[in-house]
């Protein structure tokens, strides 16, 4: 490896996750990565997790961040249809990927994606901890399928890089409902 090779992977790796003391910007834009400060904070303008990736508006000063995301309401404007081919995309990685569970595409006004001004806290996903956004895809807890007791949810959007269900159970199966502790109707 040359020396500016180097540089460039040093540069690279100080940029992707900031060191902590190191100097500031007191007021900027960032992208999201473990290391900063909000992450896995919810938004007070939106109400959702700031997440890996995310573009954010921050200030140090008054320790607040905001989402530059389309589509979370705060700064980043209204939300960008899924284009016909990434919805192509989804459905081919999902029909190559089985499960035996039914994945559901979260609606803008499903009772699960967080609404600003409410004092309850949103729901979140049972393994990343990340709130849902709309036009995710969910696996919902099978726990009485006819009257769902918890509506207790985990992401299942591969093409959105949201495997949450597959690492959380990997045979397929819920057979306690990690909410309500009651058996799943599957099972019975």
């Amino acid at each position: 490896m040359n020396d500016m090779q180097e540089e460039f992977a040093l540069g690279l790796a100080a940029g992707l996750a900031p060191r902590r003391g190191a100097p500031a910007e007191r007021r900027g834009t960032a992208v999201t990565v473990p290391a900063h400060w909000w992450f896995h904070l919810v938004c007070r303008t939106c109400g959702h997790t700031f997440r890996r990736g995310d573009r954010v508006r921050y200030d140090l000063t008054a320790r607040t961040a905001e989402h530059l995301e389309p589509g979370l309401g705060c700064a980043g404007g209204p939300a960008s249809e899924e284009s016909g081919e990434a919805a192509e995309f989804t459905d081919g990685l999902l029909a190559g990927w089985p499960a035996n569970v039914p994945v559901v595409r979260l609606a803008a006004d499903d009772w699960r994606i967080p609404r600003p001004g409410l004092r309850t806290a949103a729901p979140k996903c049972r393994y990343c901890a990340h709130t849902f956004r709309p036009g995710e895809q969910v696996v919902v807890c099978p726990c009485q399928v006819a009257r769902p007791v918890c509506g207790a949810a985990v992401h299942r959007d591969p093409a959105r890089g949201l495997s949450c269900w597959e690492r959380w159970r990997p045979d397929g199966r819920v057979e306690i409902c990690p909410v309500a502790k009651a058996r799943a109707a599957e099972n019975d």
